[in-house]
């Protein structure tokens, strides 16, 4: 009988990868310790520990861990002040707002 693609017993196709991914994630995280803006080093810092923590978890559920119950949504900022595109660990991703000045659609000026 065969393998289910994404079954527990196929996750050790994935052990390859991740021996390249983590690594990786430590070396950025090393790096944002050269960063001279204190603001910087502290968010890469943060995103890295968040992501490292993620892939972790991916790791775990490929090799067959049941799923966690989903965390609550964050709050929604009241004092008007728009939320920024980002990504994070509440699998939360917003959109920047579009009073940021994009244009989507053609640059061409109608005839």
């Amino acid at each position: 009988m065969a393998k289910k693609p994404g079954s527990p017993a196929d996750a050790g196709a994935f052990e390859r990868d991740f021996g390249y991914l983590l690594p990786f994630l430590d070396k950025v995280a090393a790096a944002a310790s050269g960063l001279q803006d204190a603001a910087a080093r502290e968010e890469l810092t943060r995103l890295m520990a968040e992501e490292k923590v993620r892939w972790q978890r991916i790791r775990e559920l490929l090799g067959g861990a049941g799923a966690r119950a989903a965390a609550p949504a964050p709050a929604q900022p009241t004092d008007g002040a728009p939320s920024l595109a980002r990504a994070s660990a509440d699998n939360i991703h917003r959109v920047a707002p579009t009073a940021a000045g994009l244009t989507v659609g053609s640059l061409k000026g109608a005839r």
